[in-house]
């Protein structure tokens, strides 16, 4: 027997648990598991599979999509911050950057399916009218999609849905990406749900 804590958890984007286990006893739940998953036809994926299907689900990361000064509203994630409470390490600062307009929005960057260009790495910078206007946080190609996808900190102004931008790219040319709406992937969680 092996102790063991599921926890139902959804990074990656489909129905899944994290195990949680003893360190010594990870290598017999492996076995185990590969070997009942053996008829099923289980397979083992690693952290660059995890990542893409993370930025599929438009997921962040953290200190790769942020940085120490992003905030929760900068990135879509306000639903998580209950400015109701009390009291909570962070609250003021939240309320008066909340007053302030914002520098900077996270959004969903896409490239046509097809596409055959060069294409921007993490960090190029997104220009406007000569200016830098935002930065691209991560970016790959998603073949359950059949194109590439990214995520990219925009102007305000530039984070609206079916927009074009500008990513100039290493060598100085600029390419175009469609600003998106994330999840990418199954944006109504359906893989996240049972199946009936």
């Amino acid at each position: 027997k092996i102790p063991a804590r599921l926890m139902r958890v959804g990074f990656v984007g489909e129905w899944g648990y994290e195990i949680h286990v003893p360190a010594s006893m990870g290598g017999a739940l492996w076995d185990a598991l590969m070997q009942a998953g053996k008829a099923h036809g289980i397979r083992p994926f690693g952290v660059e599979a995890q990542r893409l299907l993370r930025l599929e689900k438009g997921h962040i990361i953290i200190s790769q999509d942020t940085d120490g000064l992003t905030t929760p509203l900068e990135v879509g994630m306000d639903w998580a911050v209950k400015m109701a409470k009390p009291f909570f390490v962070g609250q003021r600062s939240l309320a008066a950057i909340a007053r302030k307009p914002r520098k900077q929005q996270l959004a969903g960057i896409v490239f046509p399916v097809g596409y055959s260009g060069a294409v921007p790495l993490e960090c190029n910078l997104v220009i406007e009218g000569g200016d830098i206007a935002g930065r691209v946080t991560s970016i790959a190609f998603s073949p359950s999609l059949d194109r590439h996808i990214g995520l990219a900190f925009l102007r305000p102004d530039l984070a609206t849905p079916g927009r074009t931008v500008s990513i100039r790219l290493t060598d100085g040319t600029l390419v175009q990406a469609q600003v998106s709406t994330t999840p990418f992937y199954d944006p109504d969680n359906l893989k996240q749900k049972e199946a009936a």
